[in-house]
């Protein structure tokens, strides 16, 4: 196994904000800095993959008239990508999951993030969220007719990158359309799955690709799925839950729920994690922390949540504020955190790259990493 300690010492922006250094005079100290010394802590002992610099943009693209949040995160190294299409959790914006994409980019993968308008952090400002109907809210985005418009929504965008590339965009230009992963976050993971196959019985999901991996963090399974529906999936897949993946909207009813698809999964090289203490909001990967408050905002709502009403539950989020902490969200666990990471990495180097060291790990040195924070299945 290739240990390079120095690797996971040297991203510390590889929790996102979570190492920024506040540079005003009387601001409280910063908990993400001694967090993200926790975590890289954490990962020297685990699986280390290659490491990479990073280049990456968002951007707004007008499909059909419609509008598509799409970011996009990749290595900077000039040979073919595999390319992992990451689909964030209902009301995130693209750029959701940072600290999932940026592992998986410093790891050697092009990483495409795609949400639609209808779903994103606007969905925050309607009247269902401002009177806490959140389940209510969530409703109408997990139907299947929603699903269908996210499906022609990634489709188009996927077109336009092929447009894009054929037209002389480099950096689009290094997919390898061979290679390709698909991952999502709870909402996004219903998407993910539906691209995998996990349909129902002459369904098609209309997107021509082929993934030869999925990875669904908080993967989604509505009540009363068939099960034969997820061992429709031919690609390996790893799912990742916990017993406190608690979903905010309060629509999927427990993490219980979530395991049914690990557990369907048929497909050879599938992996199923199951963690004891990370949240919903950690396995976003989106802002696990917020700023400190600083002095001249105390008396105020920093977190711009709305007042609470009808159908509140601990964990929704409301009107601006999407990424900010709820109240009882415990902080997040570096363990936690660096075991997704590991993990996830682990099993592209395994399933994608073919890497013998990945799979070791994953088969020998992983169950006795996660001590006490999981468990592999």
């Amino acid at each position: 196994m290739n240990l390079q300690p120095r690797y996971w010492l040297a991203v510390g922006a590889l929790v996102g904000s979570l190492g920024l250094i506040s540079g005003c005079a009387g601001d409280p100290p910063d908990p993400r800095i001694a967090f993200t010394e926790r975590v890289n802590k954490e990962l020297t002992t685990a699986y280390q993959p290659s490491h990479n610099e990073t280049v990456g943009w968002g951007a707004i693209w007008q499909l059909d008239q419609q509008s598509v949040d799409v970011a996009w995160l990749a290595p900077v190294i000039h040979e073919r990508l595999p390319l992992i299409i990451y689909l964030p959790g209902l009301g995130e914006p693209a750029s959701g999951g940072v600290e999932w994409r940026k592992a998986w980019a410093q790891a050697g993968y092009a990483v495409l993030s795609v949400q639609g308008h209808a779903y994103d952090q606007s969905i925050f400002a309607s009247q269902q969220a401002l009177y806490g109907d959140f389940r209510g809210m969530a409703s109408s985005h997990y139907t299947a007719a929603a699903l269908r418009d996210r499906l022609s929504t990634l489709q188009k965008v996927l077109t336009e990158v092929r447009a894009r590339a054929a037209k002389g965009d480099a950096q689009l230009a290094a997919i390898d359309w061979n290679q390709v992963v698909v991952a999502g976050f709870d909402f996004g993971a219903q998407t993910a799955e539906a691209l995998a196959g996990a349909l129902e019985p002459g369904a098609t999901s209309g997107v021509a690709i082929q993934p030869k991996a999925v990875l669904l963090l908080s993967p989604y399974v509505e009540a009363g799925a068939r099960r034969e529906v997820f061992a429709q999936i031919s690609a390996p897949v790893l799912s990742m839950t916990g017993q406190e993946d608690e979903d905010p909207f309060n629509w999927v009813s427990s993490y219980r729920q979530r395991q049914v698809l690990g557990e369907s999964v048929t497909a050879a090289g599938s992996v199923q994690l199951e963690l004891n203490n990370a949240t919903h909001k950690t396995l976003s990967g989106t802002e696990l922390f917020n700023r400190p408050v600083k002095k001249a905002d105390k008396g105020s709502n920093p977190s711009g949540d709305a007042p609470k009403g009808k159908g509140h539950k601990r964990g929704a989020k409301s009107g601006g504020g999407f990424h900010s902490p709820v109240v009882g969200e415990p902080a997040p666990d570096p363990k936690q955190v660096a075991a997704i990471q590991a993990i996830g990495v682990a099993f592209l180097d395994s399933r994608i790259k073919h890497n013998p060291a990945a799979t070791e790990w994953l088969q020998k040195g992983a169950p006795g990493w996660l001590d006490g924070a999981g468990r592999l299945k």
